[in-house]
């Protein structure tokens, strides 16, 4: 999130299929489904899929005020607030894991229904982080993307530190997802300034390398320079067979992004071309729900409440 006003197109070989936004005629690519969902306008919220629903956590709002909110939708149309005042961490990283949806930050809890909450920890290792990632790989939970050290959990409750000095630094609004059997690491910022500083935030230099690892402590740089912008607060997910990247903030040129990257290796990208397309942002909530990529939110300045859907055959 921003605290000041700015906060060769190639397509591939993937068939998309035709989806309908409310009220309007059949297009290819992103469709707007709501311009104004239920929720209030924000960014940096939380997603899961759970119990077969979406499900958005907290976020930053107009203001800077945290919102401490939970809600959910089956079609990401109509969202029913859950809770107005949840027990966890502000901004807590969530993720599904044996059966249950995951709080982490400071602390740890779950939930088997969304409503009722247990803290499962009181004082997480690690402690609290900001802008960092929840994942599930290889049956553990991981934390990391924040910092430059990695962390796994069989449990939620006992923590070990695979890995304290990784080999990409110590990093800050990357964007970190599962695939191919591997974790991935895709660009972010560290506390170092460039030469010549970088046009908003002048002591970040932020990067556009993609690093790999099959088991959280080995990590290999598989691109130094991938052929999308450098850039931080960005989302990575799989989707349709393929690892995706969406938005982000470009701290050199002082701006937001309205696109997204996909690639099978790690080393290839392509950007993704689409009719209509969600406008430039940062911090946006992905879901992978179904058969299709959900986008809610996010911050161009000002922030956004829409909610954007995707399907594509696999």
């Amino acid at each position: 999130m921003l605290d000041s006003t700015p906060r060769g197109l190639i397509s591939f070989s993937l068939v998309i299929l035709m989806s309908t936004s409310v009220g309007s005629a059949q297009e290819p690519g992103w469709q707007c489904l709501v311009e104004e969902a239920a929720f209030s306008r924000r960014d940096t919220a939380e997603d899961a899929v759970f119990l077969g629903r979406m499900w958005l956590s907290n976020a930053y709002t107009t203001g800077g005020d945290l919102a401490r909110d939970l809600w959910s939708s089956e079609d990401g149309v109509n969202w029913t607030l859950v809770l107005e005042e949840t027990p966890y961490d502000g901004y807590s990283e969530m993720a599904v894991f044996h059966d249950k949806l995951w709080a982490v930050k400071a602390s740890v809890w779950n939930t088997e229904d969304g409503v009722n909450w247990t803290r499962v920890l009181e004082e997480t290792s690690f402690g609290s982080r900001g802008y960092g990632e929840l994942v599930v790989f290889e049956d553990k939970l991981w934390q990391l993307g924040s910092g430059e050290d990695v962390w796994c959990s069989t449990d939620g409750v006992d923590w070990t530190c695979v890995l304290d000095k990784a080999p990409f630094g110590n990093r800050y609004g990357s964007a970190v997802a599962v695939y191919d059997g591997k974790l991935w690491l895709c660009g972010g910022a560290v506390n170092r300034e460039s030469d010549p500083p970088e046009k908003h935030y002048k002591q970040y230099t932020t990067h556009n390398d993609v690093w790999c690892s099959e088991d959280g402590k080995s990590w290999r740089c598989v691109l130094e320079h991938a052929p999308w912008a450098q850039r931080q607060w960005f989302v990575a997910r799989e989707y349709a067979g393929r690892l995706w990247i969406f938005g982000g903030f470009s701290n050199r040129e002082s701006r937001n992004f309205s696109e997204c990257w996909t690639t099978e290796d790690g080393v290839n990208w392509e950007p993704f071309i689409s009719g209509q397309m969600w406008s430039a942002r940062h911090e946006p909530t992905i879901y992978v729900y179904g058969k299709s990529l959900y986008l809610a939110a996010g911050n161009m300045w000002p922030l956004m409440n829409d909610v954007w859907k995707l399907t594509m055959e696999r």
